[in-house]
């Protein structure tokens, strides 16, 4: 049997207008790596009277085409919402085109509506076995639109029914769901390396590259794939990507070292991130301020802030040789022997002579804002508050406008003195803050609510979320999430069930600390059977994933109410779901 051609591209006329991100989306061609198994139903010739079309046969069929007619129409026109509510009038399903479009649109509306919608569509289509109808590049588009609302799992199941399908995803597709999943919790970075490979490895089943250039992994792919790997450091499996890049003709660039310096990070090779640096300069990569930024955020994060403190102060002094100030105050720690050789291939600079006059930089960059505010979060950190403030002081008097003090800047030392307790300062910083015309936003007022819940100062945590709700900030789930927990915290079941179902009114969607917390308050309050309710909901709910933390306080309810056999049954349930207790 000979292969049959790939189907042309979707017709993509009306979605060209968009947003230029998306319309690299829209050239997508359908690839099909196999036939279809319907056969096509014989011709039979006019003559044959059995064979002339009824005329009822021949009124529906009209019917269908003028129904898809109009349809098509007010897709064309982009009206969406008068497209979808025909769609759902419809009695027959409407054909390829029509479908395809409707769901490209309905996904570039980037609502949680629209996403339903959508979704109910390629539910009816797979239930009725109707996948085929639509193109690679709406179920793309589904996809990324899916991975961009946090619904990671649904985007990655559209492209794994795709790749099954033998369909292609352009790169766009499915790079940015690889990105998405690499920086989510949970298995989200594991299951970003799986699917980078199932598309790669479909690729290469194709002989003729010219079918496969839009699916192509590009350097961006990489830098998804790469960054999952950073954040499970698996230094292994970086290298073996990082040595694929040429191979799929793609150059490292300023991104995948920013990565780079991640993994140094995550796995305490402090001793790494001064070649990392250099190297860039040797490559000739253009250095960006996000790099030296990741510097001085990686040394934060391992506790030196001496430095930290000396990359700022050198960038202050206009200097350029901080490869050498930086090779000086390395230590001479003894790394693990079998990382050396994965970093020898990364980074071959590891091994230059002594003697080694280490790269300048190619021109002077002055730290900025988001650097003082990183070096803030570090005096936060251990504890030097007074550090913290007397540096939103000095910023505040900067004459460079790149280095005032931001929402992030004034958000950290709110948090700083929140930390301590100090309340009352932290409310007169807010208040400075809103007077210097820098807005405080969501994680502004969750610290504030955190402080306050910690304080056990509800009534003023109800205020701060009014106060929230009146300068046009939504609460979000980590919002409620604060505010269920103050309300264990003295002991108000009943309160917290209150935020809890408020919450959900809002359409905010809850998440595995929502349910955890209120198990936790049913539990502490002597009401397993409330706790075990929740935990149910929190089964049926397909954005969350049941952990032993809630298996845990599940059985606790019950124990610490002497109430064994129903802990003994939970524990039973809990290992035939293949979660094991520690």
């Amino acid at each position: 049997m000979t292969a049959k051609p790939p189907p042309p591209p979707p017709t993509t006329s009306t979605l060209s207008h968009h947003h230029h991100h998306h319309h690299t989306l829209t050239s997508t061609t359908s690839l099909k790596l196999f036939t279809t198994t319907g056969k096509p139903s014989p011709i039979k010739s006019a003559g044959n009277s059995s064979a002339s079309v009824t005329t009822t046969e021949a009124t529906t069929i009209q019917r269908r085409n003028s129904s898809d007619e109009s349809l098509l129409n007010l897709l064309r026109q982009r009206k969406t919402e008068d497209a979808w509510l025909l769609y759902t009038q419809s009695s027959h399903l409407p054909n390829p085109t029509c479908l395809s479009r409707l769901i490209c649109q309905l996904s570039y509306q980037n609502t949680p509506s629209a996403l339903t919608r959508a979704q109910s569509i390629v539910q009816r289509l797979r239930h009725e076995r109707q996948l085929h109808r639509l193109d690679a590049n709406s179920l793309g588009l589904l996809a990324v639109a899916a991975a961009k609302s946090g619904d990671t799992l649904y985007a990655s199941s559209i492209l794994k029914s795709m790749l099954r399908s033998g369909y292609l995803p352009h790169v766009k597709a499915w790079s940015a769901v690889v990105s998405r999943l690499a920086a989510s919790g949970d298995d989200g970075p594991k299951e970003a390396v799986k699917l980078f490979r199932s598309v790669t490895r479909t690729i290469r089943r194709f002989p003729d590259p010219a079918m496969v250039v839009n699916s192509r992994p590009d350097t961006a792919a990489y830098n998804a794939v790469l960054n999952a790997c950073a954040n499970l450091g698996w230094t292994e499996k970086f290298r073996q990507l990082f040595d694929e890049m040429p191979e799929s003709k793609c150059e490292p660039d300023i991104l995948t070292y920013n990565v780079m310096i991640k993994l140094c990070a995550r796995i305490e090779r402090k001793d790494l991130l001064v070649f990392v640096l250099e190297r860039i300069l040797e490559k000739e990569i253009p250095l960006c301020m996000t790099t030296l930024q990741s510097l001085v955020a990686s040394y934060v994060g391992f506790g030196d802030l001496e430095a930290a403190e000396r990359i700022v102060q050198a960038m202050r002094e206009g200097r350029k040789d901080l490869c050498k100030i930086l090779r000086e105050s390395s230590s001479d720690e003894i790394p693990n022997e079998n990382e050396n050789e994965v970093f020898e291939k990364l980074l071959p600079n590891v091994n230059y002579p002594s003697d080694y006059e280490p790269p300048l930089l190619t021109k002077v960059f002055h730290p900025n804002t988001r650097m003082y505010t990183t070096l803030m979060k570090g005096y936060m950190k251990s504890g030097r508050i007074t550090d913290t403030v007397r540096m939103l002081e000095a910023m505040r008097t900067q004459g460079d406008s790149a280095s005032r003090p931001d929402h992030v800047t004034y958000t950290t030392v709110v948090s700083a003195l929140v930390n301590v307790g100090a309340m009352d300062k932290a409310r007169q910083v807010l208040t400075e803050m809103i007077r210097a015309g820098v807005q405080p936003n969501r994680v502004t007022y969750n610290i504030l609510l955190k402080g306050y819940c910690q304080q056990l100062q509800l009534d003023r945590a109800r205020d701060a979320l009014k106060e929230m709700a009146d300068s046009g900030i939504e609460p979000d789930a980590v919002s409620y999430n604060t505010l269920i927990d103050g309300c264990i915290l003295v002991d108000d079941s009943a309160g917290a069930l209150v935020f809890f179902n408020e919450m959900r009114a809002k359409g905010i969607a809850p998440t595995k600390i929502s349910y955890t917390t209120l198990m936790k308050a049913f539990s502490v309050s002597g009401q397993p059977k409330l706790a075990n309710d929740v935990f149910d909901e929190m089964e049926k709910d397909p954005r969350v994933k049941v952990d032993l933390v809630a298996w845990n306080m599940l059985i606790e309810g019950y124990s610490r109410l002497g109430m064994l056999d129903p802990a003994k049954e939970m524990v039973e349930r809990m290992k035939k779901k293949g979660v094991y207790p520690m």
